[in-house]
């Protein structure tokens, strides 16, 4: 099941919290409530665990402003940001934290808050023991329709929602100076509310079904990719809990595995010494069981073996898939260099088609000139990828 807490923070810590649960897989509220102050947050640590979390940051507390640029967004425009308004914001710029929530070319949405405002939620989070990676204006988590307002109202407090970039919010009392203001080019505009009509305002108004303000709210969440922790207040990758529960037990294992992989090379070293001797118990013992023929070393031993063996079954085909492999093993331990990524057989055309990558193109000269005489290489196309060379060759006899 997916759920998601989502906590509409206060203006002041000791302003109510409102907050609900919602599931996406059932489309329904799992539970709802408020919190009186910052402090109580707590009271959500269990809630928030298993969940995704989202906070809404209050309207009045967030300004969304579209700011005019030339040609299309870029880290110059970025950093010019607070300059291109300063001059219409009553705060330091340097004290403020812009946020591009919609870029197009030419225009941009910008929402800013006072960077003192977002440390407070966070470290009011922090303290509740609350991960939350999205704080979200809470005005562009309305419904958004085309060409209509919409509005809720929220204790005291009316959110409005413009467009689908810009929304605000304001105390009751101050909702008729705005919207007298706002639309005083277009005071037939029309605005759609979630709750009950205000008396006596500006703008052509209508009642929508009603619905609990934070379900609204939360419904707005869902896929919503506004995010205004960016910059200096983007959140960190979430660090595994259980993957630091056992880390130690790893670095335990990680040293036991090379102490293994070291003892396991020692054996190995002792087994190829045996190995030795045991190709050189085998020559012997060849040249005494075949006196006529001439004394062979153990790789040449091998070939003859299987000649005769092939003899005695009636000349079966040699030139299959495991006898062409022996025959360039040779070519691959001398040149240690190059990494066979795939390789590929064709019994029909006798072919053998390898992938390979080396440190330069020299390998693949040095590889191609240790080929037997009696087989055919064609290298294709070389491609070069940061400090490697990769390519494909073609082996077939001649």
């Amino acid at each position: 099941m997916t759920e998601r807490l989502i906590i509409r923070l206060a203006t002041k810590a000791s302003q109510t919290n409102h907050w609900l649960i919602w599931s996406d897989s059932e489309n329904e509220i799992i539970a709802s409530g408020e919190v009186g102050s910052a402090e109580q947050l707590n009271l959500l640590t269990e809630k928030a665990q298993q969940r995704t979390v989202i906070c809404l940051l209050p309207g009045v507390d967030v300004y969304i402003k579209a700011i005019a640029i030339n040609g299309v967004f870029n880290r110059q425009i970025q950093q010019a940001l607070p300059y291109l308004v300063e001059e219409e914001l009553a705060s330091d710029v340097d004290a403020l934290h812009f946020s591009v929530i919609a870029k197009q070319t030419g225009l941009l949405h910008v929402a800013i808050c006072d960077k003192q405002k977002i440390a407070m939620w966070l470290s009011w989070l922090e303290a509740a023991q609350i991960n939350c990676k999205q704080f979200i204006p809470e005005g562009l988590a309305l419904p958004y329709a085309e060409g209509k307002w919409q509005a809720l109202q929220l204790e005291n407090e009316w959110i409005v929602r413009e467009n689908q970039d810009i929304a605000w919010s304001c105390e009751q009392s101050m909702l008729e100076l705005l919207l007298e203001v706002k639309l005083e080019n277009n005071p037939a505009q029309q605005i759609e509310s979630y709750s009950p009509l205000p008396e006596s305002v500006i703008g052509q108004w209508s009642y929508n079904d009603a619905l609990l303000p934070m379900e609204l709210l939360s419904k707005g969440t869902l896929n919503n990719k506004i995010n205004l922790l960016t910059g200096e207040f983007k959140t960190k990758k979430e660090s595994n809990g259980l993957l630091e529960k056992w880390r130690l037990p790893a670095i335990f294992t990680l040293v036991l595995f090379v102490f293994l992989m070291l003892n396991l090379y020692m054996k190995n070293a002792q087994i190829e010494k045996q190995a030795l001797l045991v190709e050189q118990q085998v020559e012997v013992i060849y040249s005494k069981a075949f006196p006529l023929q001439n004394k062979l070393k153990y790789s040449r031993i091998k070939k003859m073996l299987k000649s005769m063996l092939v003899g005695l079954s009636g000349g079966a085909e040699e030139s299959g898939f495991l006898s062409m492999l022996n025959e360039l093993l040779p070519a691959f331990v001398n040149n240690p260099e190059l990494e066979v990524t795939s390789l590929k057989f064709d019994s029909k055309k006798l072919e053998m088609r390898i992938s390979v990558s080396g440190n330069n193109f020299q390998s693949f000269e040095k590889f191609s000139a240790s080929i037997p005489d009696h087989f055919i290489v064609e290298q294709g196309a070389l491609n070069s990828s940061k400090d490697r060379v990769s390519g494909v060759l073609t082996i077939r006899k001649k």
